[in-house]
């Protein structure tokens, strides 16, 4: 199923400032390695998505913000605010 996909953060998470990218997938059937595009402005980000989905060609586009993670520590820190938030 081919469509564009935008994370819509909660009302508590801060990305107004954060830049955005887009990965793209195979969708119908198709198989070929997804590829991260960016760093965009949100708008500039979504409206890429839509226009790459618009030719149909089976593809999934997936619009977020980039963490500024910069080092190990912060990534580390991001993955045990997740485990905290979905304890699964």
């Amino acid at each position: 199923m081919a469509g564009v996909v935008v994370y819509e953060p909660d009302d508590e998470a801060d990305v107004a400032g954060l830049p955005w990218a887009v990965t793209f997938e195979a969708s119908a059937g198709e198989e070929w390695d997804s590829f991260v595009c960016g760093p965009y402005q949100r708008d500039e980000a979504v409206a890429l998505a839509e226009s790459v989905v618009a030719e149909g060609r089976g593809v999934t586009a997936v619009v977020e913000p980039l963490l500024p993670a910069a080092g190990v520590l912060d990534v580390l820190a991001t993955i045990d605010e997740l485990r905290v938030e979905d304890p699964a």
